[in-house]
């Protein structure tokens, strides 16, 4: 099941605007390992959650593979917003978890595997007592973005965002994983909040 979303104003891609992360995206290759998806999604993190506008992000961990190789990198995104019932407090709420793979991975085996297992044991075991975040799968320089409902039994509803998967190394693709950065920026805090 994909949930539609209403894209927001759209201007030159970021990776037009922001040189630099076109050469993250281009250190992309076909053998990279998973450190090199993470400093690809580092830079987006950093322009869209940034730490002066009240977010929070950073390595939630490497998975080890059987043979204690890196399997894949989680990023987690949190929110602060002042505490309403207490001034000196901030109140915290995990928004995104991205879960980075080596480009290897990119089959449908991998897609699979990765999403059915890895990613929602670790969207599962979100920090927000709503049990609800947004959630992307990124292997290699293409991505799929998720809504995650904890609370919805027996195992979570784990719903894609969008049909297909977007490829960083396009401007289509690029435009796309914007709109949706715009998306879960916007509505990271309300879907994140207790019911």
């Amino acid at each position: 099941m994909h949930r539609a979303f209403k894209p927001f104003f759209q201007t030159a891609p970021l990776a037009q605007r922001q040189p630099r992360l076109s050469q993250y995206i281009k250190a992309v290759k076909k053998h990279s390992l998973e450190e090199t998806v993470q400093v690809v999604w580092q830079g987006i993190l950093s322009k869209w959650f940034p730490f002066r506008q009240g977010y929070k992000w950073g390595i939630k961990g490497s998975t080890l593979s059987n043979n204690n190789m890196p399997d894949a990198t989680v990023i987690q995104v949190c929110a602060l917003r002042p505490n309403p019932s207490d001034s000196e407090d901030w109140a915290e709420r995990q928004i995104l978890l991205i879960e980075c793979k080596r480009p290897s991975k990119d089959t449908p085996l991998g897609w699979d595997d990765t999403i059915t297992g890895q990613f929602t044991d670790d969207l599962s075991a979100t920090l927000n007592a709503s049990g609800r975040l947004f959630g992307a799968v990124a292997i290699g320089t293409k991505v799929r973005f998720y809504q995650w409902d904890g609370q919805v039994l027996p195992d979570g509803e784990l719903c894609q965002l969008h049909p297909g998967t977007f490829d960083l190394a396009t401007n289509d693709g690029i435009q796309e994983v914007e709109n949706m950065m715009n998306f879960i920026k916007a509505r990271g805090w309300e879907w994140a909040a207790p019911k």
